[in-house]
């Protein structure tokens, strides 16, 4: 009985850091001849032609595939390449691939891993393309408004890019999917925006009602806030679907700043803002009045008729 070849470290070492994805090409480079290498199969699971899965299907595994599938020229992008950059949080069920190749579609369990034929420029490992053209290039074009809000508005936080930077691309790409709104929230890029809700709450309820903008990510003896208006003692808290979820710790922080600073916290969440903008605006503007504020709100033309604003 033939015993079991073992892979060769070099490339036990190389499907590590691929995810458990190899190659016909690097198996061959690594010296594996295509005997040994039809043994090693049998193990494996043949993803695409001459490209090879050795362990289980992960969300990395499915980004190596396309990389590998795609070619040197290859390079993620959209969702796929936002998360690897950090400005989106949850793995996408998509990977888009820029390549030079003619390549179809194929699925890596439940992820689909899609090719577009186009020169991107790729860097790191896997390649994906630069935070500019991921942001207001590929990701605006496959996703909707809040998901390319919330992708350039971390990476702006984060200093991942700079307006300049993508102002830039803006030009050089020309009109494209919610390119009016990111060059709004472009020249906010200072202002404290952080959250697709942020951007909300701004776009929804100040702007349109005119109300005072808060100053935004402060830091108090009980940790930061969303906003505060230091004047009349109000902090208001934006709470997204997956943030403040220690609701014990966040009351804890208003009741801090209530007994400390004697200060009243607002908290509105995704049902409120997008809901609701103009009763959100009325309950601000009734806090803010009764705390010394002597400005004046203004009605919207969403504002329904009975609307105290």
């Amino acid at each position: 009985m033939r015993p079991r070849q073992k892979l060769p470290d070099s490339l036990t070492a190389l499907a590590a850091r691929q995810a458990g994805v190899l190659s016909a090409a690097q198996l061959t480079a690594a010296g594996v001849s295509p005997d040994v290498r039809r043994r090693f199969r049998q193990g494996w699971i043949t993803i695409a032609p001459k490209l090879y899965l050795l362990e289980g299907t992960t969300f990395e595994a499915a980004l190596w595939v396309g990389v590998l599938r795609g070619g040197s020229s290859a390079a993620i992008s959209g969702a796929a390449a936002c998360y690897l950059h950090g400005f989106l949080r949850d793995t996408p069920g998509r990977v888009t691939v820029w390549t030079l190749q003619q390549r179809s579609p194929l699925d890596v369990a439940s992820i689909q891993v899609r090719f577009r034929r186009g020169d991107r420029r790729g860097r790191g490992a896997p390649s994906r393309t630069s935070p500019e053209e991921v942001a207001l290039c590929d990701l605006a074009d496959e996703s909707d408004e809040t998901t390319t809000v919330s992708a350039v508005a971390s990476a702006l936080a984060n200093r991942r890019t700079t307006p300049s930077r993508l102002l830039e691309t803006l030009r050089i790409k020309g009109p494209t999917r919610h390119s009016s709104t990111l060059s709004r929230l472009v020249s906010h890029a200072n202002s404290g925006i952080e959250s697709a809700l942020e951007w909300r709450f701004h776009t929804r309820v100040l702007e349109p009602h005119r109300l005072p903008v808060p100053r935004r990510q402060e830091w108090t003896h009980s940790g930061r806030v969303d906003g505060v208006y230091p004047a009349e003692g109000l902090f208001v808290e934006l709470d997204g679907m997956r943030d403040h979820t220690n609701w014990s710790k966040d009351m804890w922080r208003d009741n801090e700043h209530a007994l400390r600073l004697g200060a009243v916290t607002l908290r509105y969440g995704w049902w409120a803002v997008e809901t609701s903008p103009c009763a959100v605006a009325a309950q601000l503007a009734a806090a803010l009045s009764a705390r010394g504020w002597t400005g004046t709100v203004s009605r919207c033309r969403a504002c329904p008729t009975d609307s105290p604003v």
